[in-house]
């Protein structure tokens, strides 16, 4: 008898178990389940990993901006109220919203205008003083090490798990649904509103592999004493 032979045995008798506990504690311990099932989906994503273990296809290096005649730097209120120092190239203005090629995260970023709590110098003007923990700047040009994929995206506050007592569910929220769609299923969308379409790689954010299996039937032995 082969490994996927036992673990279909091993399935149906966890499942005849699982029939006879009431709904509560089946609710429970499907909830543990999906919570253990959540942490092995983020250690995966972390890694770089589609469910069988393959690596995602890495990031296009990204080219330096060309310089804009007009340089912006502010100090931009985030949501939860912290600023943090915003010095963008190639913006442009559109509606109530900045929208340019912002070199803290290296990428382009739409912004509030609404939400800009102070205009600074452009780059080589008069120091505007430091702010202890609310700048945030690359020092002297040095290049940063390319930081993972998705790193908010697979945070507890985007990334939910938890259970009904007929499933266990771990789920993107609805505002972290639509970008994790397209990335998990490679396919296109735009950069910023009103841009062009871009076509993203395949890279699966979630799945179910025979380790998370194993480990999810292990999980519920050990907790019904059968461990």
């Amino acid at each position: 008898m082969d490994r996927a032979d036992e673990l279909a045995i091993y399935r149906e008798a966890i499942s005849r178990l699982l029939d006879r506990l009431s709904a509560s504690e089946r609710s429970r311990l499907l909830r543990k389940t999906a919570h253990m099932l959540r942490r092995s989906q983020q250690r995966r994503i972390a890694a770089q990993m589609a469910p069988d273990g393959a690596p995602w296809p890495k990031r296009k290096p990204r080219s330096e901006p060309k310089p804009a005649s007009r340089a912006i730097r502010f100090l931009y209120r985030k949501a939860g109220g912290e600023e943090r120092l915003v010095d963008m190239r190639s913006w442009t203005r559109r509606g109530g919203n900045l929208v340019g090629y912002d070199r803290e995260a290296e990428g382009v970023r739409t912004f509030r205008a609404d939400r800009i709590a102070r205009h600074l110098p452009a780059e080589g003007g008069p120091d505007p003083g430091a702010l202890p923990g609310s700048i945030r700047g690359r020092r002297g040009g040095v290049k940063r090490k390319a930081r993972a994929m998705f790193g908010k995206l697979r945070t507890a506050a985007h990334l939910k798990a938890g259970a009904t007592p007929d499933e266990g569910y771990v789920e993107f929220t609805s505002r972290a649904s639509k970008l994790a769609r397209v990335h998990h299923f490679g396919l296109k969308d735009r950069v910023v509103p009103g841009g062009p379409e871009t076509e993203y790689p395949q890279r699966e954010l979630l799945g179910f592999s025979q380790a998370d299996e194993e480990a999810i039937m292990a999980l519920i032995a050990e907790d019904l004493g059968l461990a």
